[in-house]
């Protein structure tokens, strides 16, 4: 007879429901997307945020969603073995001593970019979330607040169906990076910029958001929705032509209020007399 080991679909549930949250989802900055940095001679500017950080280290990736999703309040940190960790991510199934090695190395490399602090918990690591920018614009990480949904501290929300519909294993890391960029836009039809510089602004790489796009699209999670005339003074014209795309459920539910009062007011003038 042998010990029956939790699945990581089972893990993650286990996960998801410490968090006591009263919506299946969770905040994240926008400037774990896109960082607000300071240009040559002190003027404010978009740059690439933690997450360009972590396309190479899909598992780190996977760890930090998590640790987001869990933590709540207090000091923001969560304490639990290594083996549920492992296998929360999809790196090691096996309810043995090498998951704290290799779960190890996937905390390790999200402190180094500020974005957890790992604390001795009796036998155990507590994890603790740092702000969403890191290390970026700083030397020491700031400790992680609720972001408020001011026009300086604009966050998205990630549902929890990115890992009940098991999107963490459908999508490859372009998929994942773009879709969070996506959702950072809180628009109902935006553009992704596949330039060089214009994916920049999104934080990521020209590549990366041609095949994140592709990817998306291929999963039915993202459609377009028609073109659109953008300024673009690096051409010779001054003008271009992009696409513009919208998100499918359940990634659709990133709306800023100006963006709804938008719809809205579009809506209602849609409305001929007679039906107001």
């Amino acid at each position: 007879m042998t010990d029956r080991v939790m699945t990581q679909e089972e893990s993650i549930e286990y996960l998801l429901g410490r968090s006591k949250r009263k919506g299946d989802d969770f905040p994240i900055r926008r400037e774990f997307v896109q960082a607000r940095t300071k240009g040559q001679f002190g003027d404010p500017m978009t740059g690439p945020g933690p997450l360009s950080k972590l396309l190479r280290t899909p598992h780190a990736l996977e760890l930090l969603l998590l640790v987001h999703a869990v933590t709540t309040g207090g000091d923001y940190g969560v304490t639990e073995r290594s083996q549920l960790w492992a296998r929360a991510a999809g790196i090691y199934m096996r309810a043995d001593r090498n998951a704290s090695v290799v779960v190890s190395r996937q905390w390790q490399h999200l402190e180094k970019l500020g974005l957890i602090e790992r604390r001795q918990h009796g036998h155990l690591k507590r994890i603790v979330k740092r702000r969403e920018d890191g290390l970026v614009g700083r030397k020491i990480s700031a400790p992680y607040t609720t972001p408020t949904g001011a026009k300086n501290d604009v966050y998205f929300r990630v549902p929890f169906a990115y890992w009940r519909d098991g999107w963490h294993q459908k999508l490859e890391m372009p998929g994942k990076a773009v879709l969070l960029a996506a959702m950072s836009r809180r628009r109902e039809t935006f553009t992704l910029p596949q330039d060089t510089r214009g994916a920049q602004a999104l934080g990521l790489g020209r590549h990366t958001v041609t095949r994140g796009i592709e990817e998306l699209m291929r999963h039915k999670r993202l459609v377009k929705t028609g073109t659109n005339e953008v300024v673009n003074a690096r051409i010779m014209s001054g003008y271009e032509w992009v696409h513009t795309y919208q998100l499918v459920e359940p990634f659709n539910n990133n709306l800023s209020k100006a963006e709804i009062e938008r719809l809205d007011a579009e809506r209602l003038a849609l409305l001929t007399p007679g039906q107001m």
